[in-house]
């Protein structure tokens, strides 16, 4: 993305994207009842064991909305994102860190 930014830029294309994580949707609910079959616990207790064992990154114990994910988008072709070329924007709780601890 920063190379097709950094070429497109002057024709006046901002180049951007959105990485959304673990967002509420059929195919995770499809995924998370599964999980609740195989364990044999409820779809609740299926999502909380997926984050805590799959995704412990993801700091905020949830699953993202796809409004967050739209609102990102928003700002991004928005006159606010106007300034904003190049960049990854992740919609995702947190879920990649450069330190653990």
């Amino acid at each position: 993305m920063k190379n097709l930014s950094y070429r497109e830029a002057r024709h006046g294309i901002l180049c951007n994207t959105v990485a959304p994580a673990f967002i509420e949707s059929p195919m995770t609910d499809s995924m998370m009842k599964q999980r609740a079959e195989q364990l044999g616990v409820s779809f609740d207790d299926a999502i909380a064991s997926f984050l805590d064992e799959e995704r412990a990154g993801i700091v905020l114990k949830r699953r993202g909305q796809a409004d967050e994910v739209a609102a990102a988008i928003a700002l991004l072709v928005s006159e606010r994102g106007s300034f904003i070329n190049g960049s990854n924007l992740r919609v995702d709780g947190g879920s990649v860190q450069s330190v653990q601890s």
